[in-house]
């Protein structure tokens, strides 16, 4: 028997009755998950391109607000304590991060950040948001720091680079347990970016190739770069240790890639006890045929098993509140794919809407799913069932864009402990 699959059986004897229960108390000092437990929204805020934000009341699944954001505002976060979501629009000539005042339902303020803000994220103390970029601001990589107490800019951080740019320059962010250290990319060098908060100085660290996801995982030891791939470089992760003071690599792993017509990897996440990373591949440009799921032991950095997907151009594996499944979510079809992570297999195939498939929100107590869509609807999907059961319509296009009820480091682990 191979270790792998030794692995497997182990963790699926073992999973049974034990997910996330101590992992916190494994962590470094300083790095363990914060404090402060995040609060469930009674409300899914809907983000959709076309400037708006719909607040839907999970109590009677009606939408009570519709909020002006920005153009191509499709991503944003929450504070810990559910009270603001800070929305970034990504449009081309956009330069606006919108905070919603979720206890108003209303528009609380406008702060103009930089070229294109992509995906401010709130700070696991609930004190700051870092703000990345997807344009140069005067040929520099532009990142911000807001104060969520008054909603200021704390800080402006411009890094100088090198090469010009492939496409957009930056794509998502994480933080450390602590709050202390801020993680984004540089996609025009190539770059993992650490910045410490205390005296806001940066250090860079190369990636294999373009890099799209920084990961940190449960005990806040590790960070999971997944980077996408090129002509040379197969998509993949590089893990770096963050116990040691340069950064050293522990482990690079490649996708296994088997019978993917199209290669890009897109995001990464740990399972809630920590155990597994999945990495999805989801295809390059409007080439979205990506359907693999690679699945590896997060303490030895091997691959464990894959999966494919009904779904294509899969780029997303939200997990469910209790850590025993995950929904795959795509840019490629109106298809997603439910994930039994103890038996290491799909489940079903769940067809939703009319256009491609965006991302994924629970109910705290996992009973129920909300999906965004393309077609501009709000999916509400019971998860004993694996049926649809109800369309929030909201009239708009061009949707697909984040659904936020909680605040999470990155958009597919919920909140541990």
């Amino acid at each position: 028997m191979s270790e792998n699959a030794l692995d497997r059986r182990t963790f699926i004897k073992a999973t049974g009755t034990t997910l996330a229960a101590g992992l916190l108390a494994q962590a470094a000092p300083g790095q363990a998950q914060s404090a402060q437990k995040p609060v469930w929204s009674d409300y899914v805020v809907f983000l959709n391109a076309n400037a708006k934000a719909y607040i839907v009341d999970t109590r009677t699944d009606a939408v009570v607000a519709a909020l002006e954001t920005a153009r191509g505002a499709t991503l944003g976060s929450m504070t810990p304590d559910a009270k603001k979501v800070y929305v970034s629009g990504a449009a081309e000539g956009e330069n606006r991060v919108v905070v919603l005042d979720m206890e108003r339902l209303q528009v609380a303020k406008v702060i103009q950040t930089g070229n294109r803000p992509k995906h401010g994220l709130v700070s696991p103390d609930g004190r700051r948001v870092g703000v990345d970029h997807w344009g140069l601001s005067e040929g520099k990589l532009r990142l911000v720091f807001l104060q969520t107490g008054d909603d200021s800019i704390e800080k402006v951080l411009e890094l100088e680079v090198k090469n010009a740019p492939k496409g957009v320059t930056s794509m998502h962010n994480a933080w450390s347990w602590d709050s202390r250290y801020f993680y984004s990319v540089d996609r025009v060098d190539d770059r993992l970016i650490v910045v410490d908060t205390r005296d806001f100085s940066v250090r860079t660290f190369a990636s294999p190739s373009v890099p799209h996801y920084p990961v940190i995982s449960p005990d806040g030891k590790e960070l999971w770069l997944i980077h996408e791939g090129n002509a040379q470089v197969r998509p993949g992760i590089v893990v770096f240790d963050l116990t040691k003071p340069g950064l050293p690599i522990l482990a690079q792993m490649d996708m296994p890639l088997i019978g993917e017509e199209a290669v890009e990897a897109h995001h990464g996440n740990f399972s809630q006890d920590g155990r597994y990373f999945l990495a999805l591949n989801r295809g390059p440009g409007n080439n979205l045929r990506g359907r693999e799921v690679a699945i590896y032991n997060a303490r030895t950095k091997r691959l464990l098993h894959r999966l494919s997907c009904a779904s294509t151009g899969v780029g997303h594996a939200y997990n469910s509140p209790d850590g025993r499944r995950c929904i795959a979510t795509n840019y490629g079809n109106n298809v997603v794919t439910v994930i039994d992570l103890l038996g290491l297999r799909t489940i079903k195939d769940v067809v939703a809407g009319k256009g491609r498939m965006g991302h994924a929100v629970f109910t705290p107590d996992g009973a129920f799913a909300y999906l965004s869509n393309a077609d501009g609807n709000l999916y509400k999907l019971d998860m004993g069932r694996l049926e649809v059961v109800k369309t929030i319509p909201t009239g708009e296009s061009s949707g697909g864009g984040q659904v936020i009820n909680v605040w999470t480091n990155i958009f597919e682990e919920l909140p541990r402990g």
